[in-house]
């Protein structure tokens, strides 16, 4: 069996794990084990600065070594701090995550480490299939507009490219129509509705991700 260790940046992330990546990744051979990212001496939950987060990918890095590593950590939200922050500003969104994820797998510098950054964030995810998360959502949100969140999926390429301000981001924009929106008790359970297959099909760069990793299971030739 083939050990996978991921650092999810809070909450819903870890139960993403925990309810769709765990059992996908399973059947592969690859046991996929989560925990939050530690804010504070018994906290964790939450990215408050990338001298943190380095600091607690190292530690589960040393103590286990011979597990492979990645993060689910939201690109919004990242702090000046973090490797090549200033360099990918200006650049568009999936040149910016390459960069930035390129620099993070250099800092870290573990021949068993996949840095991965959720563009721009968790609930960017949710836009996968937008009708169906307002479909969920006006189950208890009576008043959401229907075609809200599938108008706001029709002005991007993709999901992941919607932006990262602080008021337009994908968790803004959707906390804006339906303020009782919750991350996980709401986030979860749409996106296994949705399913692992739409979001792959239409988030590219988590596609990419989760294909890597699917890729664990395969003999290493070097």
């Amino acid at each position: 069996m083939i050990r996978l260790n991921i650092t999810a940046e809070g909450h819903a992330e870890e139960q993403f794990v925990n309810q769709l990546l765990r059992p996908h990744l399973l059947p592969l051979g690859i046991y996929a084990d989560v925990r939050r990212l530690r804010t504070s001496k018994g906290h964790r939950g939450g990215y408050t600065s990338f001298g943190k987060a380095e600091f607690d990918i190292r530690q589960w890095l040393r103590e286990d070594p011979t597990a492979w590593h990645t993060t689910l950590i939201d690109l919004y939200g990242l702090d000046s701090g973090f490797p090549a922050y200033e360099e990918a500003r200006l650049l568009r969104p999936y040149a910016r995550v390459t960069l930035l994820e390129q620099a993070f797998g250099e800092r870290i510098d573990h021949h068993r480490f996949i840095p991965y950054l959720q563009l721009h964030e968790f609930e960017a995810l949710l836009f996968a299939d937008p009708a169906h998360t307002e479909s969920w959502l006006q189950l208890d949100h009576p008043k959401l507009v229907a075609g809200s969140l599938t108008a706001i999926r029709q002005g991007y390429q993709t999901p992941e490219e919607i932006n990262d301000s602080p008021l337009t981001a994908p968790s803004k924009r959707i906390l804006s129509l339906c303020p009782g929106y919750d991350k996980v008790a709401d986030g979860i359970l749409i996106l296994k509705e949705i399913t692992l297959p739409v979001l792959r099909r239409e988030c590219p760069h988590f596609n990419e991700w989760l294909t890597r990793l699917e890729g664990l299971a395969q003999p290493r030739t070097d």
